[in-house]
């Protein structure tokens, strides 16, 4: 019995304090920012990514993610880019599409 007890204290006292990590950017007057890495603080769980009209992009930790005027995700790092476009994915399938059509 204690070493059950010890096993189950070792592995609380080996798994506490876990931080969200987010990346950080606020835009300067000319509108762009350099992103860089963030430790959120405790009962903070979401990163966050706010762009507006004028392409002026945001990013950090938010306890709260209100989805009509940000995109969140709540994994490290997780608002890194802004996701795949599909021009991206067309210039990437594009060279197979010729292969086999070519071939």
């Amino acid at each position: 019995m204690n070493l059950q007890v010890s096993v189950v204290l070792l592995f609380i006292s080996l798994t506490g304090g876990y931080s969200l990590k987010c990346y950080s950017c606020t835009p300067d007057l000319t509108g762009s920012c350099a992103a860089k890495e963030e430790t959120c603080l405790d009962g903070v769980s979401k990163c966050f990514t706010v762009k507006s009209i004028e392409s002026i992009t945001v990013k950090g930790c938010t306890p709260l993610c209100v989805p009509a005027t940000m995109s969140c995700c709540d994994t490290d790092l997780c608002n890194a880019a802004d996701g795949v476009y599909k021009g991206s994915f067309l210039l990437l399938v594009s060279p197979l599409l010729f292969y086999f059509l070519f071939q």
